[in-house]
């Protein structure tokens, strides 16, 4: 398939009338869908592989075990907190983060939910974990667990 952009994508999809069509759709997996997980597109990301995985797991605040489960793919279900807590710690963009999420199958950071315009502000402002916790605090809100 070449298809460049999830417009076309969608329009492509939306067209398949027959179960045998969206099955030939989806086995073009590697192409429609790159990354199967979180840690496939995490450590896919340029940001990430100039970083060691010791200072993730310094600058994230998750403890070290955990984190390398969560990075070699091993835990497949981190949670939104830890893959905020990653995001942060790699500097990532809001977009990245984003793409992040939804890699993991959580929800994309939302402007019109208090505690994700928080985290959003964070990112663009390249704060640390610590700083967005004390910043979520300020505002009441649960920090990033």
């Amino acid at each position: 398939m070449d298809w460049t952009t999830t417009k076309k994508l969608e329009e492509k999809l939306i067209q398949i009338d027959r179960e045998e069509d969206l099955g030939r759709y989806l086995e073009d997996s590697e192409s429609i869908f790159p990354y199967q997980s979180f840690a496939d597109y995490f450590v896919s990301l340029e940001k990430v592989k100039k970083l060691t995985t010791a200072s993730l797991v310094h600058a994230s605040g998750i403890e070290r075990s955990y984190c390398y489960q969560i990075l070699n793919g091993t835990r497949s279900n981190p949670g939104r907190d830890k893959i905020l807590r990653l995001c942060i710690a790699a500097k990532l963009s809001l977009k990245e983060t984003d793409r992040a999420l939804r890699a993991a199958d959580e929800a994309a950071l939302y402007v019109r939910n208090k505690r994700d315009a928080i985290i959003i502000f964070s990112l663009e402002q390249d704060h640390s974990v610590e700083d967005t916790n004390l910043l979520l605090d300020q505002f009441s809100e649960k920090p990033l667990e």
